[in-house]
């Protein structure tokens, strides 16, 4: 069993603790940090922030940039093997999970897990990937130019849920899509982040007003479980 933080969504300062809490738990003075930022297409401004904050707290940064950069198979295995922790960003979910299995990439990181040879972590799109299926923005789901919401799968499934982020922004859009699931759905404001260690999960939170949900339908009742959050 793996170590994993899955952060609900939120800016790189707002999660500044949480960003404190994922290298603390590498164990390591200088961790190797390693930034997967396919789904925002390895934005370099997104890979300057990261790589700014996490040299700000002692890490080694380096990138994955599967859309910009070309790797063989093996390259990609040591980039793997020398981390101490990976990073997933946000973005555009499906594009992210359709460009990691042409790498198998998917496959990769779950052995990374079970094998617990990292700290797996992410934010928003970098967070449902963990999951059974996510609630995402993705391109997919666009019509017409217009953002739509829908449910993405074909994930890691390490976790038998379905994952929503930024739920203080989708609550009651998600409050009427839930319905169509059947697995319980984890539903995490900004700032919160979903912990599992050791087979134990908890979550944190970088401020003291944000929330963590389960949500699930009963008898056809919608119940919602406030969950309790640590505060960094």
């Amino acid at each position: 069993m793996g170590r994993i933080v899955a952060i609900g969504g939120g800016e790189l300062d707002t999660t500044h603790r949480i960003n404190e809490y994922i290298v603390k738990l590498a164990g390591k003075k200088n961790p190797d940090f390693l930034f997967i930022g396919t789904a925002s297409h390895d934005a370099e401004g997104y890979i300057s922030g990261i790589q700014k904050e996490f040299e700000s707290l002692g890490c080694i940064v380096s990138a994955l940039k599967l859309t910009t950069e070309n790797y063989t198979d093996e390259e990609i295995n040591s980039i793997l093997e020398h981390a101490d922790i990976i990073y997933v960003g946000g973005g555009d979910t499906s594009f992210m999970m359709d460009t990691w299995k042409k790498y198998g990439l998917d496959e990769k990181l779950k052995k990374i897990y079970y094998n617990d040879q990292a700290i797996l972590s992410g934010l928003s799109a970098g967070a449902i990937c963990w999951f059974s299926c996510g609630h995402s923005d993705s391109s997919i789901f666009e019509m017409n130019g217009e953002v739509g919401y829908g449910w993405v799968k074909g994930l890691l499934e390490i976790f038998p849920y379905a994952f929503c982020p930024h739920y203080n922004e989708r609550e009651e859009l998600l409050d009427l899509m839930i319905g169509e699931k059947e697995s319980p759905c984890i539903a995490l404001e900004n700032n919160v982040a979903f912990v599992e260690q050791d087979g134990c999960i908890s979550y944190i939170a970088s401020d003291n007003s944000s929330k963590a949900y389960v949500l699930n339908y009963v008898d056809e009742i919608l119940k919602k479980q406030e969950q309790k959050v640590d505060k960094l």
